[in-house]
């Protein structure tokens, strides 16, 4: 074989290089000896540059400018038969899928809402126009805490004033009419824990048993039925009071006057807003006796407060002031 000048070598290690033969072949091409080592050297350095991987893509390193590689790789990521897809094709793959996810999860979230609120508005709407619905439970602001508001439940009650008919709480004194107004009027006082008294006395204090198990207080309710009860039995005073004194009777018309201003009081603070129709009766406009009305489930609340009721006349179960 006849040797060959550095120029043709060259020459033919570029074509060498396009076709990428293995370097054992390179090396037979050059024979042995120290001169085909030197220009095997030469054949290296021609080809390096060419063999060098110049990716299509930037690189992680690039991007990154620190040389940081933090390659990103989905699990269910494909990588096609002719290669593997490029690691910043991958990374800008996923950034756009989790915008994507977090747009559809907000709008998601907004419809569920916005159906979810309209479907509590249209509810309630939808309770309140339905001539049929007699009850529904209290929906108001809770100004004062008062443990007795977990009994309170709303109906539609038609009340009718009646005091013509076997009312036993109407009509002249009799037996029936003094038992049905101390057994209507028996929970006015009622037991409360410390935790209880210290969420609606204002810091008022209050009597409390000796035993440490609670203190006393009364609902408002009670003490306005007392008062119609005291009305009531001063419109019989005779009856009653058939030996009233002097004293006894200013006693008594200082308690109607405080009764008195107690309904006063109880009616604008409630403001009941239930209207009532009138009718002509002998040439005059006038309200009809009955209304139908928003009122509190009494039962309800009556059986709440007489699981806590207490008779205040057996003075010993309480402790005494220091």
């Amino acid at each position: 074989m006849s040797p060959m000048s550095l120029t043709d070598l060259v020459s033919h290690s570029t074509d060498l290089n396009e076709s990428k033969p293995p370097l054992s072949k390179s090396r037979h091409l050059l024979g042995s000896g120290p001169v085909a080592s030197a220009l095997t050297k030469q054949v290296k350095l021609t080809m390096a540059p060419s063999q060098s991987y110049q990716p299509l893509y930037p690189t992680e390193k690039d991007e990154n400018g620190d040389g940081s590689t933090s390659e990103l790789v989905d699990d269910d990521e494909v990588v096609e038969s002719h290669g593997a897809v490029p690691s910043t094709f991958r990374r800008r793959h996923q950034k756009t899928g989790w915008r994507r996810y977090y747009v559809e999860a907000i709008v998601a979230l907004l419809l569920t809402s916005n159906f979810t609120f309209a479907g509590l508005w249209l509810n309630s709407w939808v309770r309140y126009d339905e001539p049929h619905s007699n009850s529904s439970n209290c929906a108001r602001p809770q100004l004062v805490y008062s443990p007795a508001t977990s009994a309170i439940r709303y109906e539609k009650k038609r009340l009718w004033r009646d005091i013509d008919g076997p009312n036993p709480y109407t009509g002249s004194p009799r037996p029936e009419f003094d038992k049905a107004w101390r057994d209507l009027i028996a929970p006015m006082t009622i037991k409360v824990s410390g935790e209880e008294l210290a969420r609606f006395s204002e810091g008022d204090k209050t009597i409390a048993f000796k035993d440490g198990s609670g203190y006393i207080a009364e609902m408002a309710m009670y003490h306005e039925l007392h008062c119609v009860k005291r009305v009531r039995k001063f419109l019989y005073k005779e009856h009653y009071y058939p030996n009233m004194t002097e004293a006894e009777k200013v006693r008594e018309d200082l308690h109607m006057d405080h009764c008195l201003e107690y309904f006063r009081e109880s009616a604008m603070c409630r403001g009941d807003t239930t209207l009532g129709t009138f009718f002509w009766r002998d040439g005059a406009p006038t309200s009809r006796v009955y209304t139908d009305n928003e009122c509190v489930d009494f039962q309800q609340l009556d059986h709440w407060a007489r699981q806590r009721m207490v008779d205040t006349s057996d003075y010993s179960l309480f402790a005494k002031d220091d």
